[in-house]
């Protein structure tokens, strides 16, 4: 039995989908006269009146079942003559035209004789119906005569253009997220009635990875019609990076454990990971073991975690953090802890580790501990007398046991470094007096010149966004910052907060960094590069124009792109912002004009006016003159690693 898609179409009106059934005959054996078959059934009847011999023949049913029609059956008696004689087994075919099927339907044959043979049983096939990506259905079948879609994203809005709607049909759209907790439609969820062509806006911060669109015929007393699916933004990095900004973890305590809820725009892919939480705000995973499948918009448990000040749930992927929520804002303000764990090893032996710095050791190696002889005896007496909490115990014989202990039983002690900064500063004073007057109030001179030029950017916060091409361009990059450092400017740079961006994820670290430059009159320098270049004309959806970014969706500069693109859209970048290149590595022509609403600067050839513009206008004449002199060792430094950059990375 071969079952294929076919089109029934009348003559006037609109044409159906059917599948039209072939049915292979042959013969297994010559019939035998006289023999028996199931049900004591003869195979020879009664044969017509002047026919000469006897004539084999057999009833063939075929029944076609849907689920939303009553089923079909068909027979057909199927005579052969007796004196038949052929070279091979074939008695030709069957074909049945056609029985019809829904779009996307599903069609239940079955075929048998009767009487039964022994040798033949019930041939089954479920044959699915075909749906309108189907070439034939395209033109032939009303349903699927559907307008086309396609997107395009701009600086504040994604635009979806409906085009080609057939005339006198009108049809309805809905636009949703698709998630696995259910599909949630937005503007309220209700479909829009489309009547010709339309472009339909939506804001940008409601493009996501899993926005989808369908539209379908509106047709009166039939509801169930075909839907057209297009989740345009399902790969799109920008889309990504947007859900995670979007989303929030919240953690809090539930029967005496820790519990946490992601609430995300889309189904998110990552794992939920304990951590604990230092005095540097860094945050360290607890265990391998102890972390959970992100499931977003549903709360999670963590077995056998207890609640602690200082425990903290992070949202990681890849290895990159992409949030972090805690069970207390301020760790530094409270009570210090001392976090330890207990293993068992296969010998039955207990071992003892300490967390230094995020890293288990012994506590043989903890530093700056006056006691640490004693520690480890310490630490188990604290837990008899019930001054240490239990945080996680492992499920197992062998299992590892986490304790938090007051920092307060143990105290430390840094007086030896004291008194030898102190008796290094005493030497130094007296080395002071032992040059000659003359020599002093010179050297004194050079240094407050120095000083002077040095202290221009003193306090200037600066905050730095470029794209981490390679490791060329982040070598250039970080001279640049370290001269401004020289110039006793507090630089953020990624290249210097890895360690950070780990435990708070690209988004939140900018948003710590943007705040503190605003709330200090500091200044955001966007570094332009190829890669940062490609990244804001993917972002803005300008892809067919530029390569594509290689930069990764946790890139701290694709995720600024959120908030820096909205300050130039409203005017407001000129008091905050600059713009700069490093003219061999990109020509500052390549720069987006939309970000040359505010100062432009090749680097190294207006160093200069790019160091007057950060240190503002309280710049005076003398400065001027020491910093032009500092903008020329800048110079230096700065041309060479483009020219060693552009050598090793040529393209």
């Amino acid at each position: 039995m071969n079952p294929r898609n076919t089109l029934w179409c009348p003559e006037e009106g609109d044409c159906i989908p059917c599948v039209q059934v072939m049915l292979t005959l042959g013969l297994l054996e010559p019939p035998a006269l006289g023999a028996k078959q199931d049900g004591g059934a003869n195979k020879i009847r009664e044969q017509p009146k002047g026919h000469p011999k006897k004539i084999p023949r057999t009833h063939i049913f075929l029944m076609a079942e849907t689920y939303s029609s009553p089923h079909h059956c068909v027979e057909v008696e199927v005579w052969l003559p007796y004196d038949w004689e052929s070279q091979n087994n074939s008695l030709g075919s069957l074909q049945y035209n056609c029985f019809p099927v829904a779009l996307s339907g599903e069609l239940h044959l079955r075929v048998f004789m009767w009487p039964h043979y022994h040798s033949t049983g019930v041939l089954q096939v479920m044959h699915h119906g075909p749906d309108c990506t189907w070439p034939k259905a395209t033109d032939a079948i009303h349903l699927c005569q559907v307008p086309s879609l396609a997107t395009s994203v701009g600086l504040q809005s994604a635009i979806l253009h409906v085009q080609n709607v057939p005339k006198g049909l009108h049809f309805k759209l809905w636009l949703y997220l698709n998630r696995t907790d259910g599909l949630q439609g937005l503007d309220q969820g209700t479909p829009k009635l489309l009547t010709g062509s339309e472009n339909v806006s939506l804001p940008i911060s409601q493009v996501f990875p899993c926005l989808c669109f369908q539209v379908w015929p509106k047709i009166e007393d039939q509801a169930d019609t075909p839907r057209t699916h297009l989740c345009p933004f399902a790969n799109d990095q920008a889309a990504l990076a947007r859900a995670w900004a979007h989303s929030r973890l919240e953690v809090h305590t539930s029967r005496g454990s820790l519990s946490c809820l992601v609430s995300a725009p889309c189904d998110l892919q990552g794992e939920l990971v304990p951590c604990w939480r230092m005095e540097e705000l860094a945050c360290h995973p607890l265990h391998p073991h102890l972390h959970l499948v992100l499931i977003p918009n549903e709360p999670q448990e963590f077995p056998r975690l207890r609640p602690h000040p200082n425990l903290c749930v992070q949202v990681r992927r890849n290895g990159s953090t992409y949030l972090q929520s805690c069970l207390q804002d301020d760790v530094t303000k409270s009570q210090q802890y001392l976090l330890f764990q207990e293993i068992r090893d296969t010998r039955g032996n207990l071992l003892v580790q300490i967390m230094e710095q995020g890293t288990w050791v012994s506590p043989a190696q903890v530093l700056n501990t006056v006691r640490r002889r004693r520690l480890e005896e310490d630490l188990r007496n604290s837990i008899k007398l019930g001054k240490c909490t239990e945080v996680w115990q492992e499920e197992g014989t062998n299992a590892t046991i986490f304790w938090a202990c007051s920092v307060e039983h143990y105290p430390r002690t840094y007086w030896v470094l004291i008194w030898l900064i102190t008796l290094l500063g005493s030497c130094c004073v007296l080395l002071m007096l032992l040059f000659k007057k003359e020599a002093v109030k010179g050297w004194f001179k050079i240094l407050k010149e120095d000083y002077s030029s040095r202290g221009m950017l003193q306090g200037r916060q600066v905050l730095i966004l470029y794209s981490p091409d390679h490791e060329g361009y982040e070598r250039v990059v970080g001279i640049l910052a370290d001269a401004l450092t020289q110039l006793q400017a507090s630089v953020s740079l990624e290249l210097w907060s890895r360690g950070e961006l780990g435990s708070l994820g690209p988004m939140q670290w900018f948003h710590a960094q943007r705040h503190l430059v605003l709330q200090e009159g500091g200044v955001i320098v966007l570094l332009f590069s190829h890669g940062a270049v490609a990244s804001c004309a993917e972002w803005l959806g300008w892809k067919q124009n530029f390569p594509r970014s290689a930069v990764k969706p946790d890139s701290t500069f694709l995720a600024s792109l959120n908030c820096v693109l909205p300050d130039f859209l409203a005017g407001e970048a000129r008091a905050t912002y600059i713009v700069s290149c490093f003219e061999e590595l990109l020509p500052v022509s390549e720069i987006p004009e939309l970000f040359c609403s505010v100062p432009v600067y090749p680097l190294p050839s207006q160093l200069f006016s790019f160091l007057l513009d950060l240190a503002g206008p309280r710049v005076g004449h003398k400065q001027r003159i020491s910093l032009k002199r500092h903008a020329g060792c800048i110079h230096k430094s700065l041309e060479q690693a483009a020219h060693e950059c552009q050598q090793k990375y040529p393209s």
